[in-house]
């Protein structure tokens, strides 16, 4: 299967896709335009990649700022990684990137971790 890169821009998010390694991430902001056209790509990909999972996946948020259509694509995003935990019975671990002063940002991903039945880790970064 092969990798699905995105370069972040202004607008949209750095997206890393790469079954070969079992991590993902996505970076940066996320308020592009047209969300749907942005997401579509990576929402096909990660369906294909449920078909055949790894064992265990990490997929890390690391996201500065992004606006609420965003916050329902990630939810998406969420929903098929957790039909991987729910069909195949593979290990799947979000990884939560946030400032420390950014309490906002920490608890949107309480919200989410509570929301699906995906292990989060939380960490605290100094940078984006």
């Amino acid at each position: 299967m092969e990798p699905l890169i995105i370069a972040a821009t202004d607008e949209s998010p750095g997206v890393n896709l790469d079954k070969s390694l079992g991590k993902f991430l996505m970076f940066g902001k996320s308020f592009p335009e047209e969300v749907r056209r942005f997401f579509d790509p990576v929402l096909l990909w990660l369906e294909e990649y449920s078909k055949n999972a790894n064992d265990e996946t990490v997929f890390e948020i690391r996201l500065e700022y992004y606006n609420s259509a965003t916050s329902t694509m990630l939810l998406d995003i969420f929903y098929l990684l957790e039909k991987i935990i729910e069909y195949q019975n593979k290990k799947v671990t979000i990884i939560w990137n946030y400032l420390e002063e950014d309490d906002d940002m920490l608890e949107t991903g309480k919200e989410y971790s509570e929301m699906i039945k995906i292990p989060f880790e939380f960490k605290t970064i100094e940078d984006y």
